[in-house]
């Protein structure tokens, strides 16, 4: 699987959300789009997915274009995990998980086994209205994951924003596992030390354009992403050794 992004550009009336964004991926990687505030992070990826469509350019899996997808076929490669799901209705979690293989047919096992890897089987029969973020969250990736055909690409908009300790972990350890099966992984995040512990590329944007794309190891770095962000960095190194991007 390759995915090609070609020259986006998104306007919404006067406002450019995105303009002239050029990159590329290959399966078998976990990629991190960061960038401040309303830098078009999840434009980006809504354009990725197959969601907007670019005023200009195009994104392309495999030669094809996302937008032009049939529903099924973009089911079956394209698995979307929204920043907020929003649920209309008094869905159970188990429900909820089972809309996202909608277009590409049920499964149950794929369902149940989606809920046991979030932590979530025991509480699959909860409403979705009474769960907190976090279990929302993690239901997000379970639809994601019950509907994901390994080699295809997971799309992720700030995945880990409602996660304690435990559950980022387990997070980031299902990311990664999804790249090694050959996925296109990409995830919007805020988190530059989870961007760190997981992806092996990094994206930057800064109001609508790509200011770094490349190795993780050379894009995170106090020197590149200090002016971006409009503070200070240093590195800190944790206990166990790991070095952290922090504000001086």
């Amino acid at each position: 699987m390759r995915l090609k992004i070609s020259d986006v550009t998104m306007r919404y009336g006067k406002l450019t959300a995105l303009q002239g964004v050029h990159s590329s991926a290959d399966g078998g990687k976990v990629i991190a789009v960061l960038g401040p505030n309303a830098s078009g992070k999840t434009t980006l990826l809504r354009t990725i997915a197959g969601l907007t469509t670019p005023s200009k350019g195009r994104v392309e899996l495999d030669g094809v274009r996302v937008d032009k997808m049939t529903p099924h076929d973009r089911a079956s490669k394209i698995s979307w995990v929204p920043r907020i799901a929003e649920v209309s209705g008094a869905f159970t979690i188990r429900t909820v998980v089972e809309l996202g293989r909608y277009a590409i047919g049920p499964s149950e096992s794929r369902v149940t086994d989606a809920l046991r890897q979030v932590e979530l089987l025991d509480r699959s029969e909860s409403l979705w209205h009474g769960a907190s973020a976090g279990m929302r969250q993690r239901a997000a990736m379970a639809r994601a994951l019950a509907q994901r055909t390994p080699g295809g690409m997971l799309v992720l908009d700030e995945p880990s924003s409602a996660l304690d300790m435990h559950h980022l972990k387990s997070m980031g350890e299902m990311l990664k596992q999804c790249a090694s099966e050959g996925d296109i992984v990409i995830a919007a995040l805020h988190d530059i030390s989870f961007a760190m512990e997981i992806a092996d590329a990094v994206i930057v944007l800064k109001e609508g354009r790509i200011v770094l794309d490349g190795q993780t190891n050379a894009v995170l770095t106090p020197s590149s992403l200090g002016g971006i962000y409009g503070v200070d960095l240093n590195w800190a190194v944790d206990e166990a050794g790991k070095r952290h991007l922090v504000i001086a």
